[in-house]
């Protein structure tokens, strides 16, 4: 690029309502008069049109009267400024580049202005805003890149994710920070927990509420939840007090166990898109199998209760879905479907889910305990609906129209 190049550049800011045709027009004044395009970009915000275009003018060219004249016709409003190349030290960091995500009430105005005012005090200088919603602000994806440095590495990012994490809660949204890179929106496989994130509640201390145990199950549940206890022993205990209950009884508390707002709906969007999905549980197989047949999902895994004369013994056969088992299962069944661990989502409560989250290209903790929080790449604690979870993925309400 020329001393003499950059002089000639200009750029074009048009904005007014929103008509077919207007890039086209720019775009042949560009040709017929003898300029240069060298970038432009443009948004539409409720039948609103902003434009902006970097144009190279030579001296001899007509272009800059041209598009004055075509923006006076059409009641535009047309700002024309020198172009000021911006410093190639942060062009060259731009894969620093960082989605941040804001879902929750957004009209007031309060909880933009706290995120964005804090995101400039880093150094952080958005590129983009785009609403995730249709009517009500409570959406938004900014894109932004960080100040001229080092890149980012990862303990710094996961640093500046539990800062957001807090942020989101003083401000009552949910706030997730993850890399604006290839992956993000190429994803093509999720992995989900399925107590008490895609179902409702521990099933386990439903089934002891059977035989009179659930306050001492549910207990042990939560310790082992908020990684207190390892999984494989507290699971043990919790299925020795669960001897002789009728396996009937426990097939029919499964049959009528609530699923979490909008899982249905997250599942039916993500097949009809070409993901694979499955379930990977610490539960019990004779209750997430009928989950995998039910929804039509590509694999389920999960523990086998040992049964005799059709009552439970109170013990667990074969081996046992722990949260090694569950990082593993994510790893394997990536491969099987053929696709990169980056583009693996895996979606968990508790701390036996910490090594499948931390083990996926995106690992989101649903309405979680602190300790899976701390190693997840997003959070979501305000919502309780699990289709929400399609918008940390990178849908726009309006893409999610299209497949429904």
């Amino acid at each position: 690029m020329t001393q003499k190049n950059q002089k000639d550049r200009v750029v074009f800011h048009l904005a007014g309502p929103d008509r077919p045709g207007v890039t086209a027009r720019i775009a042949e004044i560009v040709a017929q008069e003898g300029a240069q395009l060298v970038d432009i970009g443009q948004s539409v915000l409720h039948g609103y049109l902003t434009l902006s275009a970097i144009v190279e003018i030579p001296a001899s060219s007509a272009a800059l009267r041209e598009v004055l004249f075509f923006a006076s016709d059409l009641g535009l409003r047309l700002e024309v400024t020198k172009f000021e190349p911006a410093s190639t030290a942060r062009s060259e960091h731009l894969p620093s580049g960082l989605c941040v995500t804001v879902l929750g009430q957004l009209a007031d105005g309060r909880a933009v202005a706290a995120i964005t005012r804090n995101m400039a005090a880093r150094g952080m200088n958005i590129l983009e805003i785009r609403s995730l919603s249709d009517d009500d602000l409570d959406g938004l994806e900014l894109l932004a890149d960080l100040p001229p440095g080092p890149l980012v590495k990862h303990e710094e990012l996961a640093e500046l994710r539990g800062q957001f994490l807090e942020l989101g809660a003083s401000l009552g949204v949910d706030l997730a920070v993850q890399r604006d890179d290839i992956y993000r929106r190429s994803k093509r496989m999720v992995v989900m927990d399925v107590d008490s994130t895609f179902v409702k509640g521990e099933f386990i201390d439903e089934l002891a509420g059977l035989v009179g145990v659930k306050e001492q199950v549910a207990a042990i549940t939560a310790r082992a939840m908020r990684g207190e206890l390892d999984f494989k022993s507290a699971l043990a205990e919790r299925v020795k007090l669960l001897e002789g209950l009728s396996m009937d009884r426990a097939r029919e508390l499964a049959s009528r166990f609530e699923l979490t707002p909008g899982a249905e709906r997250f599942v039916r969007i993500l097949k009809s898109l070409g993901f694979r999905v499955g379930l990977v549980s610490g539960g019990f197989d004779f209750f997430v199998e009928p989950l995998k047949q039910r929804f039509g999902l590509d694999f389920a895994f999960s523990n086998e209760l040992e049964v005799q004369g059709g009552v439970l013994t109170g013990r667990v056969q074969g081996s046992i879905v722990d949260g090694e088992r569950k990082a593993q299962v994510l790893r394997d069944m990536s491969k099987v479907y053929g696709c990169r661990l980056e583009q693996t989502v895996a979606i968990g409560d508790g701390a036996n889910d910490m090594l499948m989250l931390k083990a996926a290209g995106l690992g989101i903790a649903f309405r979680a305990k602190p300790k899976l929080q701390e190693v997840a790449d997003m959070s979501l604690n305000h919502h309780e609906r699990l289709d929400t979870l399609l918008f940390l993925m990178g849908f726009h309400a309006r893409d999610l129209r299209g497949v429904e």
